[in-house]
């Protein structure tokens, strides 16, 4: 009688040992989405770190999202020649300065993830952690 609950406690101590084991480690890694359009910048973090990367994209888009004042606006990388993002009253703003001539300053978030390919990697990097992008051109 006894050794009719035995082998279900045991199955049920057997699953439950072996259902965290599906991977080893810290396994991330970083895959740059492939933008509708493909532009290359040289882009400078906080540390002023620089990379020259291609494939730039804004969460995954090529235009940057943003408020000015209670409007939303979403300015297309043609139109963008590069863009300084600080901090301001304990938000993040970007100056962008347009192809003509005209800059235009919007609040964004600053959790929103940029990405590019750079000649060694993937890359993905927060808004918050970005000073300035230089759009170089769209890539050929």
């Amino acid at each position: 009688m006894t050794q009719k609950w035995y082998w279900p406690c045991i199955l049920a101590c057997v699953f439950m040992v072996t259902a965290g084991m599906g991977s080893f480690g810290d396994q991330r890694s970083v895959e740059a989405p492939e933008p509708d359009r493909l532009y290359t910048a040289t882009l400078i973090d906080q540390t002023d770190v620089s990379m020259e990367l291609e494939k730039i994209s804004c969460n995954g888009q090529t235009y940057v999202f943003g408020y000015l004042g209670r409007s939303q606006l979403s300015i297309d990388f043609k139109k963008i020649r590069s863009i300084f993002f600080f901090l301001k009253d304990d938000k993040i703003q970007a100056s962008i300065a347009l192809t003509d001539g005209k800059t235009v300053e919007l609040i964004v978030e600053e959790d929103i993830p940029w990405h590019g390919v750079s000649s060694y990697a993937d890359v993905r990097i927060d808004t918050k952690d970005i000073k300035k992008i230089l759009l170089i051109t769209p890539a050929q």
